[in-house]
């Protein structure tokens, strides 16, 4: 009796087995272009179909630039995508309520300090304080800030700002990212951590110091009636493939506008932003030179075989799928897995010229605007994606394509297409990316995996 009870069990499981197998069937389509499974009965039926998967490089959204983990502040003329420069406009604040010089008759200088980043990324990885040529020599102007910023506002990567011309101090040099800086107050020795030094000049110096008569020195809000800001801005000319951009921590106790009076005496006006700072502060970006042919606009453009993601406001790439909703037109499909996956282009990165870490995979609105998926939200980033391994980005958007079949069942079609960028901010970053997007080669791919349900 138990021998046949085991056999009878055996023959149930391997009858359930082969059910299973019939109707759970799924294949992996590998990449665009290869077979496609499309309705399955009981005699397996399949049929051949493409799916289009067309990929171009379009203008990146103009972002929030105030409160961000560390600032830009720089000139990269890119082979492939111009010039693009980093200006830095920001506050400084009071040393205290009703400062006063002491009794000094003049200053004998002030020094604007900017601290390099110097920070860890999530998993631990310290960050880099450049990106280009460390070696590069840099011209560094400052210039008095015309209009008044507030730390409540929100300030855009796009937002102009005023100033009269009048330059009011410079830098000329190689940045030094290694060594301190030793400053002597009288018999006191100070050291600093790596920064940029910009020397003020006369003018800006005999600005300062009448602050105390004219009674600008009473309050922080009065002092920033006449002292609006600076704004510093890299005025370095490279040519191709030249230049650096730097990162800049703002809350830091070493940034900082520094007057040294009375040989031994020094005031820190501080230059405290970011995210919980008390000095308002953004970037300006502007990208120019680009070449024409590069960017297109709109919805469904011209596939390229090349793709540009630059950060700082610069490039994305977007990815549409025109007639997804023609090759799953079965309302039985379920998705069991979706990857898209992007490879940089031989040759296009070096050792000055980095790949970024990561990248973001978003999808867009109607209007071309980035709005997170499904599968970033909902799964951890390991399952997500986007961290750059064995060369390659590689996405799970299983999530996204099976709401958007979900949603035309429906009625509504939300199939706008998707977005790659390197994010903005946490880290800030200059870094970009060129991708080889030639179709079926294996380096650009959209690999499938579905079921259709009885």
């Amino acid at each position: 009796m138990i021998l046949y009870s085991t056999a009878r069990i055996k023959e149930i499981s391997l009858f359930t087995f082969l059910i299973l197998s019939l109707f759970s069937c799924k294949k992996d389509t590998q990449s665009v272009g290869a077979e496609f499974v499309g309705v399955r009965n009981q005699f397996n039926t399949v049929f051949d179909t493409s799916l289009v998967l067309n990929a171009y490089t379009v203008q990146m959204d103009s972002i929030v630039s105030s409160r961000l983990t560390a600032n830009a502040l720089g000139v990269i003329n890119d082979p492939y995508l111009g010039i693009s420069r980093a200006t830095l406009v920001t506050q400084y604040g009071l040393p205290g309520n009703e400062f006063t010089w002491g009794g000094a008759t003049k200053l004998d200088s002030v020094v604007l300090q900017l601290r390099f980043r110097s920070g860890t990324s999530s998993d631990g990885t310290i960050l880099p304080d450049f990106h280009g040529d460390k070696d590069a020599i840099h011209t560094l102007k400052a210039y008095l800030l015309k209009e008044s910023l507030s730390i409540d506002s929100v300030y855009f990567s796009t937002r102009k700002y005023q100033t009269d011309g009048i330059e009011v101090g410079s830098f000329t040099g190689k940045y030094n990212f290694t060594d301190s800086v030793t400053i002597k107050l009288g018999t006191e020795t100070v050291i600093i951590p790596p920064h940029i030094r910009i020397n003020m000049n006369s003018t800006f110096n005999t600005l300062l110091f009448n602050g105390e008569a004219n009674g600008s020195f009473l309050s922080d809000a009065k002092f920033k009636e006449t002292y609006k800001g600076l704004v510093i801005v890299d005025e370095s000319v490279f040519g191709s493939g030249q230049g650096a951009m730097v990162y800049l921590k703002l809350n830091s106790d070493v940034t900082a506008l520094t007057a040294f009076y009375k040989d031994s005496m020094a005031a820190d006006f501080p230059i405290f932003s970011g995210v919980s700072g008390s000095e308002a502060a953004y970037n300006y970006y502007e990208h120019t030179n680009v070449p024409s042919q590069l960017i297109q606009t709109g919805f469904n453009k011209a596939h390229r075989d090349t793709g540009f993601v630059q950060a700082l406001t610069g490039t994305k790439l977007r990815i549409e799928l025109p007639n997804f909703f023609d090759v799953f037109s079965n309302p039985k499909i379920v998705l069991n897995g979706a990857q898209i996956i992007f490879t940089p282009l031989n040759g296009s990165f070096s050792t000055s010229f980095p790949l970024p870490a990561n990248m973001s995979l978003l999808g867009s609105d109607s209007l071309g605007r980035n709005q997170f998926l499904k599968d970033q939200i909902y799964e951890g980033s390991t399952y997500y994606g986007g961290v750059l391994t064995n060369n390659q980005y590689s996405f799970n958007i299983v999530r996204h394509l099976q709401n958007l079949l979900d949603q035309y069942k429906h009625g509504s079609n939300y199939n706008y297409g998707m977005n790659l960028i390197i994010r903005a901010d946490d880290p800030v970053t200059a870094q970009r990316a060129i991708l080889d997007t030639r179709k079926n080669n294996g380096s650009f791919k959209l690999k499938l995996t579905y079921t259709v349900i009885k």
